[in-house]
């Protein structure tokens, strides 16, 4: 079936047709059609009842290309099939912090789902300043509970392999393969980088041997190691929050890779946030540092919530089959130092997958806003330097950092740094 994009005429009238839907939509057929996509993947509209704003839904439109590009890069009809159930297998892990899905229509490559009216995307938030007492908690928790459960941790062994045989997701793991670990460390054409960004810079992540075998040792990973059901592009742009509530969107780069993929494409996102502060706030004539601050202590509360948050879950689990992961009882010493070696792989991974996230945003496709709006390019540049100087360092130095805060001392020391390319 070839690919249209609803009008909003036409947008309104097959949801007026959808009983789900209308129910959320108050019964009103007079509705309200507004496109709010960014335009990189998919259209995106707001659908509001006119009598009464407050009954709206979210309607997500997934053409088989990637919008970006055109109809020169395409992708599966499927993969909004397979976000409708990852958002649903999430939502029944956590539900507190994944919207409803209300309506799947793989015919129109469509869903609908929960607006949420008095939340915001994070990474505006963020750029604005706003403090989100609850995130840290509510994002470790949701990191947690889906990728512990997900896991052999957890699952029976039939379970899981049959879990993984059900969400393989070819193009949209191609698309991370090519953007994230490929492109970025060769001169590919799909390259996008700040004319002010020093050459040196850029030949550096072709040339410099210890990044590079990092950065593969990472790429290997992410291909090979069917750890769980990740969510797979959790940037601060895939998350809804206000002051007492956190959502996670957007997870259509679902499928069975390593742990630390998710947590290091977070921590990667408030990093990058970090760096940008400075232009951010001075703009506004105010002092960064202590948004700084609250930004380095939410890295150490994601990181640390979940890694206490993940081994207590194994540990109930455990306690409750009466046998531990290595065979035999729960609560051995044994049982505890696997776990202790296994959280201690998982922050390395996390570190590393964090560098080559953060790398893509400043030489690939695909950029933040937070950097893209800043319209000094020196001040730009000198942003991005910061981001690739840390980025190689938890690349290269991924075993050797003992602690996440060992992490933020490190982002701290390179804000504080004068950088050369």
């Amino acid at each position: 079936m070839q690919f249209e994009a609803f009008s909003a005429s036409g947008l309104a009238a097959y949801l007026s047709g959808i009983p789900a839907v209308r129910e959320q939509l108050g019964g009103d057929t007079d509705l309200q059609v507004v496109e709010v996509g960014d335009g990189n993947l998919n259209y995106v509209y707001f659908v509001s009842s006119v009598r009464d704003p407050r009954h709206s839904v979210v309607v997500k439109q997934a053409p088989p290309f990637l919008r970006l590009v055109g109809e020169g890069w395409p992708l599966p009809r499927e993969r909004m099939e397979r976000e409708v159930e990852a958002l649903r297998r999430f939502g029944a892990l956590c539900p507190q912090h994944v919207p409803s899905v209300f309506h799947a229509d793989s015919g129109k490559y469509l869903m609908v789902m929960q607006r949420l009216m008095s939340h915001r995307v994070l990474r505006q938030g963020l750029t604005e300043g706003i403090v989100y007492p609850r995130l840290a908690d509510h994002i470790s928790t949701f990191l947690a509970r889906t990728l512990f459960h997900g896991s052999d941790l957890y699952l029976s062994a039939a379970e899981k392999k049959e879990a993984v045989r059900a969400n393989i997701n070819t193009e949209l793991c191609r698309i991370t393969e090519d953007l994230v670990f490929t492109f970025p460390f060769e001169d590919a054409a799909s390259n996008v980088y700040s004319p002010a960004l020093p050459a040196g810079a850029i030949d550096r992540l072709r040339t410099h041997e210890p990044l590079r075998r990092a950065a593969a040792d990472m790429k290997w990973a992410f291909m090979n190691r069917a750890e769980t059901l990740v969510h797979g592009d959790l940037h601060t742009g895939s998350v809804m929050a206000n002051e007492s509530e956190t959502y996670v969107i957007d997870p259509e780069f679902a499928f069975y890779g390593p742990f630390g993929f998710d947590t290091g494409a977070f921590v990667a996102n408030l990093l990058l946030a970090y760096y940008a502060r400075d232009w951010h706030d001075r703009l506004k004539g105010r002092d960064p540092r202590e948004y700084q601050r609250w930004l380095l202590g939410q890295v150490a509360q994601v990181w640390n919530g979940f890694a206490e948050k993940f081994a207590g879950l194994w540990r109930m689990h455990e306690r409750k089959a009466g046998r531990a992961f290595i065979g035999g009882p729960a609560d051995t010493r044994a049982a505890e130092a696997y776990r202790e070696d296994f959280m201690r792989q998982l922050f390395a991974d996390t570190l590393g997958f964090a560098g080559c996230k953060m790398i893509r945003r400043i030489v690939g496709m695909a950029k933040v806003a937070e950097i893209t709006s800043i319209a000094d390019p020196a001040v730009r540049a000198l942003v991005e330097l910061r981001c690739l100087r840390l980025a190689e360092a938890l690349l290269v130095r991924r075993h050797e950092l003992a602690s996440i805060e060992a992490v933020t001392a490190l982002a701290a020391a390179v804000l504080a740094q004068d950088i050369e390319a």
